[in-house]
């Protein structure tokens, strides 16, 4: 059954919405403030790990081909369309030279990469689609190879893809095309997703002392080695800012299925949540084509920033369902 057929999960649904506003107001943030290392800490891991939760791999290579498809169309076609109009923006509204930008964004696309290395155009925030598409796309093909009494041997071989991956990022300049090397990377939370979702029930009488446990180990770590930051390759000390980053999310997990009892709180961070694709990629635009909340204090920055994202967001969102809904009546 693809997972477009199966009933949403309303809390790992409110962990993205909350996660996506996180995310925009990390980038509001000036770096080294204290929120700011917080959100950073966990944020991105966070979005790996809740796509492995619902992930379900392949039955078959026919089904995998099918579901990369689907996957390629979800990820890969907002990604192309955003970098357009973001490209567009900056000829129309900046009056840059079309030549120049056309190329910077034909590299910046094919790199894929969220910073630059110097000698590459970044993406920015749009590397994520990239990464979640190939790490799903990664893991789903191991699965696939790895069938029945062969698949206990699945994850051992993703766990050492994702080691790969940190290893080569972790080498200035030596970053791969189309993002590989984070995408590599982030195949291990999508693994832990996976993972957690056969035990999150279990762990839940485990809570009065993991939960204490977690978060102690998070705020430790964060102030004494910082976090890795997927998009620029940074990785201190490797295995303890793993570490951190699954006690974050964690944590933060089980606070969005606290938050979720307040019925009209669980009903905005999962619409949020269901249309966080969009927000994401306008808040991709947001952030290459304007920089309005910067001469605002930090607070009322991240609040201006959200609610001009979240309005986009949400007429785009609107148009979207509407044509659907008319597509859905022609049918």
């Amino acid at each position: 059954m693809t997972e477009s057929k199966r009933k949403r999960i309303e809390w790992v649904d409110a962990a993205k919405g909350l996660t996506i506003l996180l995310v925009i107001a990390g980038h509001t943030l000036n770096s080294g403030t204290f929120t700011r290392n917080i959100i950073f800490s966990f944020h991105i891991p966070l979005f790996f790990i809740l796509s492995g939760y619902t992930f379900r791999p392949s039955s078959n290579w026919a089904d995998f081909f099918y579901r990369t498809k689907k996957d390629a169309a979800h990820l890969l076609i907002p990604y192309l369309l955003t970098a357009a109009v973001i490209a567009a923006a900056k000829i129309v509204i900046r009056h840059l030279a079309p030549l120049a930008v056309l190329k910077d964004m034909a590299e910046a696309v094919i790199w894929a990469s969220g910073t630059g290395d110097g000698i590459h155009e970044p993406i920015g925030v749009l590397w994520f689609l990239v990464s979640l598409f190939t790490a799903r796309t990664i893991v789903n093909a191991v699965y696939t190879m790895y069938k029945g009494d062969l698949e206990r041997r699945a994850p051992y071989l993703i766990a050492f893809i994702s080691l790969i991956g940190f290893g080569i990022g972790g080498f200035d300049w030596n970053w791969l095309i189309f993002n590989l090397d984070v995408s590599m990377a982030a195949c291990g939370y999508v693994l832990a997703g996976m993972i957690l979702r056969s035990h999150l029930d279990d762990l839940r009488k485990y809570d009065r002392i993991l939960i204490p446990v977690f978060m102690i180990l998070w705020m430790f770590l964060m102030f004494h080695f910082g976090y890795i930051e997927m998009s620029g390759r940074w990785y201190p000390e490797f295995s303890l800012g793993i570490l951190e980053s699954f006690c974050g999310s964690y944590c933060v997990i089980r606070l969005v299925q606290a938050l979720c009892y307040p019925e009209k709180l669980k009903k905005a961070l999962c619409w949020l949540g269901a249309h966080s694709l969009i927000l994401m990629c306008v808040h991709s635009a947001e952030d290459s084509l304007f920089a309005f909340w910067k001469s605002l204090p930090p607070f009322p920055a991240v609040c201006a920033r959200i609610a001009v994202d979240l309005v986009i967001a949400g007429i785009l969102a609107a148009g979207l369902d509407r044509l659907k809904k008319e597509n859905r009546e022609h049918a």
